[in-house]
């Protein structure tokens, strides 16, 4: 009963079959052919291919960096006039605050400036 149960978990992919009752298919020479021809083919096509692969790649990233720097130049101007409007805002709060400043001192010592 060991044994019969090692057996069957040993037996793996093949099925119990030994390697002496499996038979090898030898390759056939027209197979080979036809394979080195398709290696052959897919090399000559590889070898036209790579450098018009490299140059689209070149060009991508080339438009790459030139939509990078543009969309970074329109941020910045973006950004520069968000700035002038805060640095405005900032002015004109600045003057309200010295102006009630002013009125409240105007008011506190009763005379003007």
């Amino acid at each position: 009963m060991g044994k019969s149960s090692m057996r069957k978990k040993s037996q793996g992919k093949n099925g119990g079959v030994s390697k002496k009752q499996q038979k090898k298919r030898p390759i056939s020479t027209a197979e080979r052919k036809r394979t080195k021809l398709q290696v052959e083919r897919l090399n000559k096509s590889s070898e036209t291919m790579i450098p018009t692969l490299l140059k689209e790649a070149s060009e991508q990233e080339l438009d790459k960096k030139k939509t990078r720097s543009t969309l970074e130049a329109e941020g910045l101007v973006k950004d520069q006039a968000r700035d002038s409007k805060v640095r405005e805002q900032i002015e004109t709060e600045k003057s309200k605050t010295n102006d009630s400043m002013l009125k409240q001192i105007e008011m506190i010592s009763g005379f003007s400036l």
